[in-house]
């Protein structure tokens, strides 16, 4: 591959990947070991692997996550210059074969193929506290971060069966878990059923939390009462919030089939239904909230894409 010293907007790549969080990042890395040209649109390098997560107490080293690796492909595309470019895609769209993602800064870049690999962004709580001690005891993935709490005091937050599902896995290794804001008709399902049966989950089904404390981490939280117009304070350690997941697939939805939840439909190969458009990682169908599965299906549709891009060039 000819090396630029910088993205250019003015040719047509072999390969256009729009997200630099995991998928998008082994994406790229993979495609680039193939020699195809290509060029990564992003925000950041990184994506929700640049959140660090922290706990007093804990070893968090003991989590497969997959940063590490995630972190070495990073570097890699921090080094090469030519291959990605920094900025908020604003506009994408097929002429004819060719692929044309616009930035915020105006440039436009086009491929032959493209990779979707936008993720998706958490409802956030929106309460004192959350912003200041997220990665400090406040998650927004149990399915990540639960294993570090065993033995201790938790609460979750959440409206629907995703807090009863992480209130079911927090349950068999916490000491205590406070199940926050889940309406009674939920809990009359089967986990509901199943928490009930659990000696250390107390609901609290009418109350939302107000606050979140602590100097460096998660001490406790302050919760009223929608009911009775009441306030209590609550010792925990850590806060997981499950108010459901934005994926990043608005930009994309004129083109792609996406579920009644806003996530990119892909098969067994990436491919979302457009001739030379994949998709890869939390945005799409097969998701897991996981870094190291996210890496899987970024190197999957890198090696989808470059077979597409092979027969294309015949």
């Amino acid at each position: 591959m000819p090396e630029l010293k910088k993205a250019d907007p003015q040719k047509t790549y072999d390969l256009l990947i729009i997200g630099g969080g995991p998928a998008g990042l082994t994406a790229a890395a993979y495609a680039i070991r193939k020699r195809i040209e290509t060029i990564l649109l992003s925000e950041d390098l990184g994506g929700k692997t640049n959140y660090k997560f922290s706990l007093e107490g804990a070893e968090t080293h003991f989590i497969i996550d997959g940063e590490e690796l995630v972190g070495k492909f990073k570097s890699q595309l921090e080094y090469l210059d030519f291959a990605r470019h920094l900025d908020t895609v604003t506009r994408f769209s097929k002429t004819g074969n060719i692929f044309e993602a616009t930035t915020k800064g105006g440039l436009m870049f086009k491929a032959k193929a493209a990779i979707i690999a936008t993720g998706v962004m958490p409802r956030r709580l929106m309460v004192p506290g959350d912003d200041r001690l997220i990665g400090r005891g406040v998650s927004y993935s149990a399915v990540s971060h639960a294993p570090l709490f065993v033995g201790m005091d938790v609460a979750v937050v959440g409206q629907d069966a995703q807090a009863l599902q992480a209130a079911t896995e927090l349950a068999r290794i916490a000491r205590k878990v406070y199940l926050i804001g889940v309406p009674a008709e939920y809990l009359h399902s089967t986990l509901g059923e199943i928490l009930h049966r659990s000696e250390n989950v107390e609901f609290l089904s009418d109350f939302e939390v107000k606050e979140i404390q602590g100097d460096t981490h998660v001490e406790r939280i302050l919760v009223g009462s929608r009911v009775h117009r009441t306030e209590r304070e609550i010792p925990v350690k850590g806060v997981f919030v499950t108010l459901g997941l934005l994926p990043g697939s608005a930009l994309f939805s004129h083109l792609v089939r996406t579920s009644p939840d806003g996530r990119i439909m892909i098969n067994a190969r990436n491919e979302t239904g457009v001739p030379g458009l994949f998709a890869a990682g939390d945005v799409t169908n097969v998701y897991s909230e996981q870094v190291v599965i996210a890496i899987g299906e970024g190197a999957n549709a890198a090696l989808a894409a470059y077979d597409y891009i092979l027969t294309a060039k015949q």
